[in-house]
């Protein structure tokens, strides 16, 4: 029953993009993990950002308090809330900012090798799983923007820095495109675009001293 419970709560959750303020886990043995049959995507257009386990974690993170008792919305907004900044743009810093500062410096390095119209690094950059390349890069990067909100029933593509985080991404994804391609010019231009909008980004996530 604990458990049912518990899985609807973290299904409308994240359903909400993290927007409401339910429970907290009955108990240790009970998590967001608890809930194999909840398919989580994100909702990122077109780009599979947000990987599965991130996601069940930053469910998690949203629910607070004790017992098994629902958190009116007011008063979890009074005390910063679990998404409207506070505790929860600290635990999201502390998780993502390691992430993005490495991979954007990574990002940023690649530039005088696409310049020279040597593609080899920065394909390596975009296929790599581990920490530094793209793809991690791109999951840390959408969910650290997705933590400066000052509201938690904002919708995320409504969020400055969820915006400027998806205009960079547009660029890299031209970027992508053109390595496929092998076509070093399309690879400059998308590249040079993507740079114009980073620092953007950056600003909007307090890391703007990366560049």
């Amino acid at each position: 029953m604990a458990k049912s419970l518990y899985c609807t709560l973290v299904a409308l959750v994240i359903s909400s993009n993290g927007a409401l303020a339910f429970v907290n886990a009955p108990s240790k043995s009970l998590r967001a993990e608890s809930c194999p049959d909840l398919v989580l995507r994100a909702q990122n257009d077109g780009d599979a950002l947000t990987s599965r386990r991130e996601l069940f974690r930053d469910a998690a993170a949203t629910a607070f308090g004790l017992g098994a008792a629902f958190v009116p919305m007011h008063d979890a907004m009074a005390s910063g809330g679990a998404t409207a900044g506070g505790a929860y743009l600290l635990s999201a810093k502390q998780r993502y900012n390691e992430r993005v500062t490495g991979g954007i410096t990574a990002f940023v390095a690649l530039g005088s090798d696409i310049e020279a119209g040597n593609l080899k690094s920065a394909k390596a950059f975009f296929e790599t799983e581990d920490k530094g390349g793209w793809q991690d890069t791109a999951t840390a990067g959408y969910l650290l923007a997705n933590a400066f909100r000052t509201s938690s029933t904002t919708p995320p593509d409504k969020l400055p820095s969820v915006k400027k985080w998806k205009a960079f991404v547009a660029e890299v994804e031209g970027l992508k495109k053109a390595l496929k391609k092998k076509s070093a010019s399309g690879a400059q231009t998308s590249y040079k675009g993507a740079i114009d909008l980073l620092g953007d980004y950056l600003t909007a996530v307090e890391l703007a001293d990366i560049l």
